[in-house]
Parts: C-alpha cells; sequence; structure tokens
C-alpha cells in the first residue's frame, strides 16, 4: 500500500510538503512555508501527522516554500535525514537561518508573526534551525540510493535554481513497484547560469507529482526583457534618476548581477554607472554560486564599479546618490533593504523602479505594478512619482511549453495519473486540458489534506 497525503502546495502555490506512507517506511518530500494573504495562517497550526514517525526527508531545492518548515518539523520530533544535493543545502541553510533570525526579531519587538496574521509568535527558532542543519545528506544527481528498505531515490536535475531536482522514488508494493516522479519546481527548457533540466532523460512512472504553476501561460523570452531593462536603465541614468531592482536572493539576483556583467562589457551600460548590491543575504548566495561554477574563467558576478553594501548605514548613504542601480531585497519589495530605499525613491520622478520576478497579491510590488499613485511604508504615506515596471522574462520556473518538454519525457502506457501541483486551481485546470493534448488523458487536482491511496 503507498499513500500520499497533499500538506501544501495542493490547489494553491506555496507550502510544498506530502507525506508518503508505505509499508515499510514514511517520508516527507519537501516541507515549505506558506505565503500570502490566503495561506500564511497555516504555518502557526499543528502537523496534521506526526514528525516523529517521519523516517527521512527529500527536499527538492531550497527556496523557502519547499524547505521553510524543516526547522518546525525538527521542533515537533523529526529527527531523521534530511536529504538534498550539496548545493541545496547551502542555500537552505542560509534561508533557515535567515527566516528563523526574522521570526526572533519579530517576537522580540512584539510584532505579528508574519504580515498576514494577527498573532505574536514564532514557529521555530535560531537554535531549531541550526538543529535541522545538521540533520543534512548531501546527494549527488542520478545517484541512485537507498534511505529505507524497499525504497530506492534519484535526483534529477530540474533547471530552476542551483541545487534543484525532480525526485524519481521506486517504491516496493507487493508485487506491483510503483515508480513516483516528483517534479518540484520546473525550470526553463533554455536556462541562465545553471543546467536545465535533462532532454534526454527517460524514464517510466506510474505516478507523477507535477507543478503547474504556469499553466497556459508563455514567459516573454528572456532576452527581450534583458533588451528592455537595458533600456530603462539608460534613459533613467540620462534623467539623472536611480534605477530600484527589487530582487529575490536566490538565482534571481544572480541573474540579474550577471546580466549587467555582459551588459556592461558589450557597452550597453556604460562602466561608470555604479551598481550596488544591498543584500548581505544574496551576497552570500551568490558566494556559492561563484564557488559551483569554478570552471568558469571569470566571476559570473564581478565587474566594474560593483560594490557590495554590507552595513545599514553603508545602505542609508545610498539615498544621498544618483545616477545608479541599486538590486535589493526582498522580491516583492515586502520586507528588506528595499523598503527604504523606495521609501525615498518613489517620490522622484526621475526614478524607475525595475519588478523582475511574480508580485504576490498583498505585497507592496503588486501595488506598484499595479499602478497605485500612493502607497504606505511602515506608518507614512509615499506618493509614488517614479516610472514603474514589470518585465515578466526574467522567471526561473518554466511555462507552458516547459512543462511539455519536462513531463513528455514520461509518458508511457504505464502513467496512471499525474497530479497537477503548486498552482491556484485555474492554472492547474488549464495545464490538465493541455496534458489532454499530448495524449496524457488521467490527471486529477489533489485539495489541502487530502489523502490518496495510489493503485
Amino acid at each position: 500500500m503507498i499513500e500520499i497525503e497533499f500538506h501544501g502546495a495542493a490547489k494553491t502555490v506555496t507550502g510544498s510538503n506530502y507525506l508518503v506512507k508505505t509499508d515499510k517506511a514514511t517520508f516527507i518530500v519537501d516541507c515549505g512555508m506558506f505565503q500570502g494573504e490566503d495561506v500564511e495562517y497555516r504555518n502557526l497550526e499543528d502537523y496534521e501527522y506526526n514528525p516523529a514517525e517521519v523516517d527521512f526527508v527529500l527536499l527538492t531545492h531550497a527556496h523557502i516554500d519547499h524547505s521553510g518548515m524543516l526547522p518546525k518539523l525538527y521542533k515537533h520530533g523529526f529527527r531523521g535525514k534530511i536529504f538534498a544535493t550539496s548545493d541545496s543545502i547551502r542555500i537552505t541553510s542560509l534561508l533557515l537561518m535567515d527566516s528563523a533570525k526574522i521570526q526572533e526579531n519579530n517576537y522580540k519587538s512584539g510584532n505579528f508573526y508574519g504580515k498576514y496574521t494577527k498573532v505574536v509568535g514564532l514557529v521555530y527558532n535560531t537554535a531549531d534551525a541550526e538543529e535541522t542543519i545538521n540533520l543534512f545528506s548531501a546527494v549527488s544527481y542520478e545517484d541512485v540510493f537507498n534511505p529505507a528498505e524497499g525504497i530506492n531515490i534519484k535526483y534529477i536535475r530540474s533547471g530552476h535554481i542551483l541545487g534543484a531536482a525532480s525526485i524519481e522514488a521506486d517504491i516496493e508494493n507487493g508485487n506491483e513497484p510503483r515508480k513516483i516522479i516528483f517534479s518540484g519546481d520546473i525550470g526553463r527548457t533554455k536556462e541562465h547560469l545553471i543546467p536545465s533540466f535533462d532532454l534526454d532523460y527517460k524514464a517510466e512512472p506510474d505516478y507523477i507529482l507535477m507543478e503547474s504553476l504556469y499553466g497556459g501561460q508563455i514567459h516573454p523570452k528572456r532576452e527581450d526583457s534583458i533588451t528592455e531593462m537595458i533600456q530603462i536603465i539608460n534613459e533613467t541614468m540620462a534623467r539623472g534618476g536611480n534605477v530600484y531592482i527589487p530582487c529575490f536572493a536566490v538565482q534571481r539576483t544572480q541573474e540579474i548581477l550577471n546580466d549587467l556583467k555582459s551588459a556592461k562589457k558589450q557597452g550597453r551600460i556604460a562602466n561608470e554607472v555604479p551598481v550596488s548590491l544591498d543584500s548581505p543575504l544574496a551576497q552570500k548566495v551568490s558566494y556559492i554560486y561563484t564557488t559551483a561554477m569554478q570552471t568558469r574563467e571569470d566571476n559570473p558576478f564581478d565587474f566594474p564599479n560593483l560594490q557590495y553594501i554590507k552595513k545599514y548605514k553603508q545602505s542609508t548613504k545610498l539615498h544621498r546618490m544618483n545616477k545608479q542601480i541599486i538590486v535589493a531585497g526582498s522580491g516583492m519589495a515586502d520586507g528588506g533593504r528595499i523598503v527604504d530605499h523606495l521609501s525615498f525613491g518613489l517620490r522622484n520622478k526621475r526614478n524607475s523602479v525595475v519588478f523582475v520576478g511574480y508580485q504576490a497579491e498583498g505585497t507592496l510590488g503588486r501595488e506598484l505594478v499595479d499602478g497605485a499613485k500612493e502607497v504606505i511604508i511602515g506608518k507614512t504615506k509615499v506618493p509614488v512619482h517614479a516610472k514603474i515596471h514589470h518585465l515578466h522574462g526574467f522567471s526561473a520556473h518554466g511555462d507552458t511549453n516547459d512543462y511539455i518538454n519536462w513531463v513528455q519525457r514520461f509518458k508511457s502506457n504505464k502513467l496512471k495519473k499525474v497530479f497537477m501541483i503548486h498552482a491556484e486551481p485555474e492554472r492547474s485546470e488549464i495545464m490538465d486540458k493541455e496534458l489532454d493534448k499530448i495524449g496524457i488523458m488521467e490527471s486529477y487536482i489533489p485539495s489541502w489534506k487530502e489523502k490518496v491511496t495510489l493503485e
């Protein structure tokens, strides 16, 4: 008997968490944080299962909506191994410590746990995060390992971010062994900086749990968004303004820095234009990327007039400068140093703000891309005079064409069902129709906390 329980990223985007019960062992794929107005409260709820009874965890990649509740799992009794690629372990360790620090600071200040949850409390602390990190065990792509009797696991590249993987699980099931593939987050067929998923890799799974976040959508070409970003930068420099780029610490920051390096090298942006990376977390992640890319002839993130802003005092000095590019977290402008920069920069019509990622409902970023003329930052009303731009070609997630390329490799008469996850229901429904077009007729959209027994 094999049973899967969908405890996250089911009919919603975040909180990835799937409990798999077999006759020999119980394990989890991902244990992520819920993010967003309608689901954030779930982080504070008790588990529907007993973490102490979980034998091991398989982590697809580092993003906090896949890894962010691992310390909560430890806090409530889990003591098994957490398997992930070595790059995922390095990045996840940074993110978990950062998450714990944010929660502790909020708690000590008497602030609410999150933006949408009116509760003063914390899910876990730094000690929980440190103990969780001690449970990590590194695995390599395409190496088969046996974490429990009757279960063989293989990690295969998924693109998306450094270290990310899809997971192939072969599970004994009486006389009918079953192969299940967990997609994790699916990258783009043509990746930037990191290798994409292997188009030639083949397998014949019985079941697939598949991301459908951008079902029915096609991303703009990345090259077109780069060209647009460069044009915005040059126009803003010409009128004496600053360009603010709210950026996610993992993958997006590294891609943008590499784009700026290439643009300067090609003469598309003047070398003398200063660029500040004002995110200590993104700086640490960039170092991990740099060490992972040692085979490259040069540092992909090093170029003339790039400075790393370490201290907050250095950050505030940037407010007095003009004709510069500031890359700072967070990507949706709902926290981090970018908020301080925007409180100054939004007032000036010479400035530009360039969003290079998804902006969730309820975030400052979403307000701005939706055309707000005034926003509240802290307790202050800030008029929006700066030019706001939202470029859609930088997504690290695949689109419908990428999903089709990814899943075609696993199409066979053996495939019984594809579970559509990690998306809002309407996106999954559209992706369901796209699968029908390529002859994959059996798909299903599970609900949160739903339990499914596999045939």
